[in-house]
């Protein structure tokens, strides 16, 4: 129970005055009191969030070791049904963000001018690589170019002379090779592309990383040339970012950061965003439980031999 103490302070100092009210909370049943409430027990009373982190999740993405840093923060809140346990994790992404060049810089993108006889094999290269926070969602930006180029095989056999000795007297061999092909770059085509990331909620219980429409914005003379080829080079761009970010973030994997006992009241999902923070790339997993009621004791008793935790204001989205 790594956390034991952390909730049961957190219950006995925020359940307590929570109770009290008379002001009753939104949902809740209205109390039926006769006598007249003071004007301080109609003030609402806040419920106080308690840290629990930083802790670090640390991810090998294409070689590149990024770490996540994870601060969840958790407040009882009173409802109808019961109390609720709230939680906001929140994610900071900037070693993510500040290695993604490296990361897309590690794709396998195609780069043998004639790695095969055709027309059109292509050199892609990325010299622009970024991870942007921009609303909601992350943005992938990349720039670079296409070049096509075209390679044929040589019909003429390229001879050399290698000299051998018999006997000790030397003498000529001709040995045949196929010989250079001829390539030719036929088109060279400029091209800036954002892509749209988002977490996606698969279930209550788990998320995923999905991608928005790609926008592409294609320069120069060979746009009609390169358009479609560039179509089905984007795509492979995309997916193989997709699951670099998934790797990196691993939201299933975001449970180690997340005390055992809130993971044991079965915890519901409810939204998930990125968002940027000092212009760095942060997000925000919002979560919630049923407190059972045959825990609440066990927590108050252990909260009388722990140090109770220091409320942490909660930082601007």
């Amino acid at each position: 129970m790594r956390y034991a103490g952390f909730i049961a302070g957190l219950i006995a100092c925020v359940v307590t005055p929570a109770l009290a009210q008379t002001e009753p909370v939104a949902g809740s049943i209205p109390s039926t009191t006769t006598s007249a409430p003071s004007t301080s027990t109609l003030a609402p009373t806040a419920p106080a969030e308690f840290l629990v982190g930083p802790i670090e999740i640390i991810q090998d993405v294409n070689g590149t070791p990024v770490r996540v840093v994870a601060n969840d923060y958790f407040q009882v809140v009173g409802k109808a049904d019961g109390l609720h346990l709230i939680s906001r994790l929140e994610l900071d992404l900037s070693d993510l963000q500040q290695k993604f060049p490296s990361i897309i810089g590690a794709l396998p993108l195609p780069s043998d001018n004639c790695g095969s006889y055709k027309p059109d094999n292509l050199i892609v290269t990325l010299p622009t690589r970024e991870l942007r926070a921009e609303g909601d969602h992350a943005t992938m930006a990349i720039a670079g170019k296409v070049d096509v180029w075209s390679c044929f095989e040589n019909p003429i056999p390229k001879i050399t002379i290698r000299w051998k000795k018999r006997f000790g007297i030397p003498y000529p061999v001709l040995e045949r090779a196929p010989g250079d092909p001829f390539k030719n770059k036929s088109a060279s085509q400029p091209f800036e592309a954002t892509l749209p990331i988002y977490f996606r909620k698969m279930n209550d219980t788990s998320l995923g990383i999905v991608t928005g429409v790609p926008n592409v914005k294609l320069k120069g003379q060979y746009v009609f040339i390169t358009n479609g080829i560039l179509n089905l080079a984007r795509i492979d761009i995309n997916e193989e970012a997709r699951k670099a970010l998934s790797k990196a973030i691993a939201p299933n994997d975001l449970i180690k950061s997340i005390p055992d006992e809130f993971v044991a009241m079965n915890p519901t999902i409810h939204d998930a965003t990125f968002y940027a923070k000092d212009g760095l790339l942060s997000a925000r997993v919002n979560a919630s439980a049923i407190i059972p009621p045959a825990k609440i004791t066990e927590w108050i008793t252990l909260m009388m031999t722990k140090p109770t935790p220091t409320p942490v204001p909660t930082p601007a989205p």
